[in-house]
């Protein structure tokens, strides 16, 4: 008898399939990872969800080293990728001669995965270690008597499993010391039964047959949960495929690009990502599905930043997802705070996420969104929608200015990392009031317009006169940086000017933070507070250029950058790339080719890139490396050319 020692593997993911509802993450070894669902951020359900073999005493996981029965020779190799244009994956297991492949998607009607498994020789096991909403206690599950499903629920989440095939199947309590991974091996199947608290399963083929259906299915009932599973592993295999590629044919952009090849699988690859991220039920947009939920290595990634949303939104403005682009917009105005200023972030569903500090960019990037929707869809009923949350956001903003220096007050940094009056922020407040006063003024609203654009100045005036350094010759990232000891100058007044927002307790700050950052391109793009050939601007491009570029030719946030590796990102690569062409230019931008190096075997971009190894680092895909990609696959909007070519001395 030989059970895996190691039932768990930790793999960042190399796959994500999902129906809107539904959500899955795989690793490149074909494990489900996780799964989530009704909505894309909540809840998660899987401790473990895995496919194996069993024969001759021996259970082996098909994710794992090891021979692939019958007769598999040698080291064992998995492939991956997705089929052309589709969300279906297809995963191979080869050793010599022996290859079993395991093709999965996520069906059209129903939030159920379906996975085909082909080229087996002994029976197919699936085991699972279900934790429906997150929780490992207080579960419940049986089999199912009539169709032989393996269901589990707790609540209202409930979890079944079907195979097209005749199975038996087993159940554990591990609370109870049961040892599901052991009677597997030794064929000790209990074939019925009902079991409570700490629970797992498993479904064993009676018999080897070459090819074998597995449905996993979701579902506030057990029987809705039942039936999705059954009717799923008696469904049409071709067909399912089908619906698939049909429905993924519509997430397709409108709006034609200026590349070919492998840069523009890559582009139809990433407008999928977004349609995989994007909660139909909400219009939200996660950062990323989340890898750490413990938060034991970064703050999280599993919620929707109105940022992050931004920057999507501006590439499905590109490349013209209107119907993504709109339940964005929606989610936006729901997501405002009662202050007029959105929060760090959101779970999907608009209620407040986990967080660590107030970032007033963000407001003045959803400002900035609104007007280039405004612009760009022409979509009748938007001004009604967005205009009320214009006024609450623009007069937040104003209310926030320090009247010493005219920059928005401190607030988190770009990269959530620390306090103080930050360069990006103050460009995202100028462009923010900007939009505003454009908006009001098409409302013939020319008292508020004026107001906002007088507000609008000063932040740029102030951007000039406290953010530019002479003696480093680039803006600075930062100044009076907040600091947790008493150690540096005195904290100032303008401290004091979000007193209904918790912050971190400051003893003294620092006067300047010099340090070269790639949020200074938020400067000229897309915020256009300069134009990229402006003297000052220019110069901060190239030293930015200079002291973060790396030797793999990715870009760095800043030097000294130790978090998660401080490898290059590819979303700063892109942002250069963005920030040096000029507006409506029909060419793309710099930094695609080192992007597409960076993706892994199925097409998803990482948030940044092993600076040794030149593979995908970190979160599995990041939805604004993709978002980036994407506008610098396409020329700027008209909306956004015209909003550059503001500012003098424009790049010809």
């Amino acid at each position: 008898m030989t059970v895996p020692a190691d039932p768990r593997r930790s793999l960042f993911p190399n796959a994500v399939l999902g129906d809107g509802s539904l959500l899955v993450t795989l690793s490149a070894r074909g494990e489900v990872e996780q799964l989530w669902w009704p909505h894309v951020d909540h809840d998660p359900h899987l401790g473990l969800l895995r496919l194996a073999t069993v024969a001759d005493g021996t259970l082996r996981f098909l994710d794992e080293a090891g021979d692939v029965p019958p007769g598999g020779a040698g080291p064992v190799r998995h492939t991956q990728t997705y089929e052309d244009a589709a969300s279906i994956l297809r995963t191979t297991v080869a050793s010599g001669e022996a290859a079993v492949t395991v093709t999965d998607v996520v069906t059209v009607d129903a939030p159920v995965l379906v996975r085909h498994v082909t080229g087996l020789s002994t029976p197919l096991a699936v085991v699972v270690r279900p934790e429906l909403a997150g929780q490992v206690q207080g579960g419940g599950g049986f089999l199912d008597p009539t169709t032989g499903a393996l269901v589990f629920h707790r609540r209202d989440r409930v979890l079944a499993l079907a195979l097209d095939v005749p199975a038996t199947g087993t159940l554990g309590e591990r609370h109870n010391g049961d040892d599901l991974l052991r009677d597997l091996a030794e064929g000790r199947l209990r074939g019925s039964g009902v079991v409570h608290g700490e629970v797992d399963g498993a479904l064993v083929a009676d018999a080897a047959w070459p090819q074998v259906t597995v449905a996993v299915a979701v579902a506030d009932t057990v029987a809705e949960a039942v039936d999705r599973a059954h009717a799923a592993v008696r469904g049409d295999r071709e067909r399912q495929w089908r619906e698939r590629r049909e429905a993924d044919a519509v997430a397709r952009a409108t709006v034609p690009l200026v590349v070919d090849g492998p840069l523009a699988d890559l582009e139809r690859r990433s407008q999928l990502v977004f349609a995989l991220v994007s909660d139909k039920a909400t219009g939200g947009v996660i950062a990323a599905p989340e890898q750490d939920p413990w938060f034991a290595r970064s703050g999280g990634y599993g919620f929707v930043w109105a940022r992050d949303l931004v920057y999507l939104l501006l590439a499905e403005l590109s490349a013209g997802r209107d119907e993504l682009a709109v339940p964005a917009l929606q989610w936006l105005v729901r997501a405002q705070g009662a202050d007029g200023l959105w929060l760090q972030r959101n779970w999907t569903d608009g209620s407040l996420a986990p967080s660590w500090g107030t970032q007033l960019d963000e407001t003045g990037t959803v400002l900035f969104a609104y007007d280039q929707a405004l612009r760009t869809l022409g979509l009748g009923g938007l001004h009604e929608l967005v205009w009320p949350s214009v006024v609450r956001a623009a007069d937040a903003l104003v209310r926030v200015l320090d009247p010493a220096t005219g920059l928005p007050a401190p607030s988190m940094d770009l990269w959530e990392e620390r306090v103080g009056l930050h360069a990006y922020t103050a460009a995202a407040t100028e462009a923010g009031l900007r939009a505003a006063a454009d908006i009001a003024r098409r409302a013939g609203q020319p008292g508020r317009a004026e107001g906002w654009d007088a507000a609008a100045g000063r932040v740029k005036a102030g951007i000039e006169a406290f953010l530019w350094s002479e003696e480093h010759g680039h803006y600075l990232r930062s100044i009076v940086l907040a600091r947790g000891d008493t150690a540096g100058d005195p904290v100032p007044g303008c401290y004091g000017l979000l007193p209904a927002h918790a912050q971190h307790p400051v003893g003294s700050v620092d006067p300047i933070d010099a340090t070269p950052d790639a949020s200074l391109l938020g400067l000229t793009y897309p915020f256009a507070t300069f134009a990229p050939d402006e003297p000052r601007m220019a110069a901060t491009l190239e030293v930015l250029d200079a002291r973060l570029r790396a030797a793999d030719g990715g870009l760095g946030r800043y030097p000294g950058d130790d978090y998660r590796g401080g490898n290059p990102w590819v979303l700063t690569t892109l942002w250069l790339g963005l920030a040096r062409r000029a507006p409506g230019a029909p060419v793309p931008a710099d930094g695609l080719d080192y992007a597409r190096r960076a993706a892994t075997s199925t097409q998803l971009l990482p948030e940044q890139v092993d600076a040794a190894t030149g593979r995908p680092a970190w979160i599995v895909p990041l939805t604004w490396s993709h978002a980036m990609y994407v506008l610098a696959c396409r020329p700027d909007t008209p909306a956004l050319a015209e909003h550059r070519r503001r500012v003098a001395a424009v790049l010809d």
